[in-house]
């Protein structure tokens, strides 16, 4: 594979450990632990703004990088929305953001998963928020736990549809929601539970969206629906690890090999899969990996690193010499484990003459990482405490780097 990215000892990568990194709060943690779920950019009044979610403070927050100086954490005047109304709980885990408004406005798409803890109970809806009349839509409820919802054209007849993450429990599935003039109908592509991720991106080159998606749960698997152009969905798994303990936890599309396609880089390291048998060791069963698209969605796999409770990833030249970085944040759990398990909780892996060269970050303290987003070359990061397991948490942080 001439020219492609690989590790030069896939199951070792070479260690280097001269690389720091700060966190500064932009938003410290209130009398609770923080929950912070999901960190997403998306599309506001004037441009790009961050979106946070916590879906145990029943609210999504907005933060807009043309008035907060990112740089210095500074001044960062934070909107937060609880779309309840009153009469029920809203449990946001993820906001998007797509012409889905009326007449195809601009608006944000909000997955609220109802409940955030294991359930079968039927709570889970997609709301479509419109922030210029301040005005909220469900276009469907009464499903389960739902965790992600974007936007694209996907049965090619000029308007924005969703794809849909119904996470469930035992029951659940992968969908897409066709919009006929702001009616929406579900299609189920794949009748599994356990979807976090569902991304609309043509991977074929055929000039129609399919879907990439990540089921967890019992399947652990990484799925390609294949688009026929009007929205008929053929399956095909692109990656299965056949293990229930795997831990599926993140995915990201990237043209990493810069050949002109869209790449697959995937987390597996969900420390919630207490299945996991006891002679483990979670730093050699985690991690980050690739897979390398031929440009016709033909995929090869590509190890990258092994890493307990690797969960996302954010895609950036770090060390500003041309080529894309990859940083891995991690979300470790106590007593899963045994206590003296070796705890790296971010990676900074080097892209160098196309090879990985792997930073282990250290730190003093849990902070109990699940989400990071690269947000105007600053990266953001958040801690996810639902358990009160307590550390150096917050809300929301911008991470840095310094190089030796």
């Amino acid at each position: 594979m001439t020219g492609c990215l690989s590790s030069s000892t896939p199951e070792d990568p070479p260690v280097e450990s001269q690389w720091t990194a700060t966190i500064t709060p932009i938003v410290t943690t209130s009398d609770s632990n923080p929950v912070t779920a999901n960190i997403r950019t998306v599309q506001g009044d004037d441009g790009p703004v961050v979106a946070f979610t916590e879906p145990l403070q029943e609210r999504f927050s907005i933060l807009s990088p043309l008035t907060c100086d990112l740089s210095l954490a500074e001044n960062c005047e934070i909107e937060s929305y609880n779309l309840s109304n009153g009469n029920e709980s809203f449990a946001p885990v993820r906001v998007s953001s797509g012409n889905v408004g009326a007449d195809g406005s601009n608006a944000w798409i909000v997955s609220d998963i109802g409940i955030l803890y294991p359930s079968n109970e039927k709570q889970g809806r997609i709301m479509i928020y419109n922030f210029e009349t301040l005005e909220s839509t469900v276009i469907i409820e009464g499903i389960g736990r739902t965790v992600c919802a974007e936007p694209g054209d996907l049965d090619g007849d000029g308007d924005t549809d969703l794809t849909l993450c119904e996470f469930g429990h035992d029951e659940g599935s992968v969908s897409w929601l066709e919009n006929d003039n702001g009616n929406w109908s579900q299609h189920v592509v794949d009748p599994r539970p356990g979807s976090i991720h569902a991304i609309p991106v043509d991977v074929d080159s055929d000039n129609d969206l399919d879907i990439v998606a990540v089921l967890s749960q019992s399947a652990e698997e990484i799925m390609l629906y294949r688009n026929d152009g009007t929205g008929n969905f053929s399956s095909e798994s692109l990656y299965d690890s056949n293990l229930t303990y795997f831990g599926m936890s993140g995915l990201r599309t990237f043209d990493l090999d810069t050949d002109g396609d869209e790449d697959l880089i995937f987390t597996n390291g969900d420390t919630m899969d207490f299945d996991t048998p006891a002679e483990i060791n979670p730093n050699q069963l985690h991690g980050v990996a690739w897979l390398e698209n031929d440009g016709y969605g033909n995929f090869t796999y590509h190890e990258i690193t092994r890493n307990w409770g690797a969960y996302d990833t954010a895609i950036s030249d770090i060390d500003g010499d041309g080529d894309v970085d990859i940083v891995l944040v991690c979300m470790q759990t106590d007593d899963q484990f045994p206590e003296d398990t070796p705890r790296i909780q971010i990676v900074f892996m080097e892209q160098h003459d196309s090879t990985w060269i792997r930073h282990d970050i250290a730190t003093n303290s849990p902070h109990r990482i699940l989400t990071i987003e690269l947000v105007d070359d600053t990266l953001l990061v958040a801690s996810h405490d639902p358990m009160n397991q307590g550390g150096d948490l917050f809300t929301l942080a911008r991470l840095d780097f310094t190089p030796p």
